[in-house]
């Protein structure tokens, strides 16, 4: 099965799962640092192209188990009930909590997409 995250969405993923390891995320090792070096190096480089691929691009996994969908589900819940807190202990002049918000939304949406392809296969 394919999986597919925007980039921001598969960085909030993986470094939760650098806190809290998985062993059936190991095979996605490789893309995880790849990624996180391109970053790292256009964040002080060219934050327009930092910010177009952390929005714009996509991460696809194309070999996912349904097993994977599933922890990708419980891994983003987790993300999500964080958000929740900081969003809850946010005041309404901080400048990050539309930011907050929006990530819950997005990742709400892709928890639900997660939830039915665990459940087709």
């Amino acid at each position: 099965m394919e999986l597919q995250f925007t980039v921001w969405q598969f960085v909030r993923l993986m470094v939760h799962l650098e806190s809290h390891p998985d062993a059936q995320f190991e095979a996605w090792q490789d893309v995880w640092q790849t990624l996180d070096a391109t970053l790292t190096d256009l964040s002080g480089k060219d934050g327009a192209a930092y910010s177009d691929m952390m929005m714009n691009q996509d991460v696809v996994i194309e070999d996912a188990t349904s097993s994977q969908a599933k922890a990708c589900e419980a891994a983003l819940k987790t993300v999500m009930t964080e958000l929740e807190a900081a969003i809850e202990a946010a005041d309404d002049e901080d400048e990050t909590l539309l930011s907050l918000k929006f990530e819950r939304r997005e990742l709400r949406q892709l928890t639900r997409k997660l939830k039915r392809l665990g459940e087709e296969n």
